[in-house]
């Protein structure tokens, strides 16, 4: 009985329906005979019209039920095959963008490598920048621009925001007291480096693609909403909304994870500093919208921060120049 019941209450796939409206149509055909020889003084028999008075009736009721499966059957086939084309298709997609993924990944891992350490920056901006993404969406004001697209776009591309650095030299990039002006400015040139390096591959591909947000975020996230950031001194909603979403997510990630100049400051410490750089340095509606998700990207944070050894303490003087150049 059971058995029964699960075979009852199985969904009927659109092949399957196929086949049944084959059989419905069949029925329906010889229910539409009947009905016309109670009412005709003469034997109604399409049938018989088509291939002459000396079909045998039950033979032809055959060949039209036959004819019927014969359809429902095909169709049947014609959709099982193009179910797994589909799922074939699909299959075949995720896994090239997996790869695509895992190859950009390791590209930005190059420029990491050579300032961040061997620790997992680049998995928190892109967790940093989807969260932020998706709570942004909900606002009526980016609920159109914010699309399903545009959030795995960000997931993809925040990674490639310091691409540039492999272009800095070590002398510059790995200096542990403060920069000077010169070598500030040295700095500042990763921005143009990666947003043009992205650039240049972005213009071999066809249509639209997801290295134009990684464009305007390599360029732009040193942009402030002041205008007092680089290279541009780009001002309000002038910066591209990418760029100002993981300018917050990257300073978060800068202050709360241990770097070679500084120590790791608390969330709390750097929740506050972000508060206070409300509508200076950040977006204010995005730094709102990271107070309503603080305990997530805490949690994020905790999740794939590891924490690395052998720090050396700087002093205190140093520390301000080199948090400026460390979210650079």
């Amino acid at each position: 009985m059971n058995k029964l019941n699960k075979i009852w209450n199985k969904p009927v796939n659109i092949a399957d329906q196929m086949v049944l409206v084959g059989i419905f149509l069949a029925f329906l055909y010889w229910a539409l005979e009947s009905f016309l020889n109670v009412f005709s003084p003469e034997e109604v028999s399409f049938y018989r019209q088509l291939f002459g008075p000396n079909v045998s009736e039950m033979w032809m009721r055959l060949i039209v039920l036959c004819l019927f499966l014969i359809f429902g059957s095909h169709v049947r086939f014609t959709i099982n095959k193009r179910e797994k084309a589909e799922a074939a298709l699909r299959e075949s997609y995720r896994k090239l963008q997996n790869a695509r993924m895992a190859t950009i990944l390791g590209l930005a891992k190059l420029a990491e490598y050579r300032d961040e350490g061997t620790g997992t920056h680049l998995e928190r901006i892109r967790e940093y920048a989807r969260i932020l993404a998706q709570e942004l969406a909900n606002s009526p004001r980016y609920r159109s621009i914010i699309t399903r697209d545009f959030i795995d776009d960000i997931y993809q591309s925040s990674i490639l925001h310091d691409i540039g650095k492999v272009g800095i030299p070590d002398a510059v990039l790995l200096k542990p007291e403060k920069l000077t002006d010169e070598e500030f400015a040295i700095i500042k040139r990763h921005t143009l480096l990666g947003g043009d390096a992205i650039k240049a591959i972005e213009s071999q591909i066809e249509g639209q693609s997801f290295l134009k947000m990684g464009r305007d975020i390599a360029y732009n996230h040193h942009e402030k909403w002041d205008g007092s950031g680089y290279p541009a001194g780009l001002s309000g909603e002038n910066i591209p909304l990418a760029a100002r979403i993981v300018a917050l997510a990257d300073v978060y990630d800068a202050l709360t994870t241990e770097r070679f100049y500084k120590r790791a400051y608390t969330h709390e410490k750097s929740r506050q500093i972000i508060v206070d750089l409300k509508s200076t340095h950040f977006d204010p509606e995005i730094v709102n919208v990271f107070l309503r998700l603080e305990a997530k990207f805490d949690e994020i944070r905790e999740e794939l921060l590891k924490v690395e050894t052998g720090w050396i303490e700087l002093p205190a003087h140093t520390l301000g120049g080199q948090l400026e150049s460390g979210a650079n």
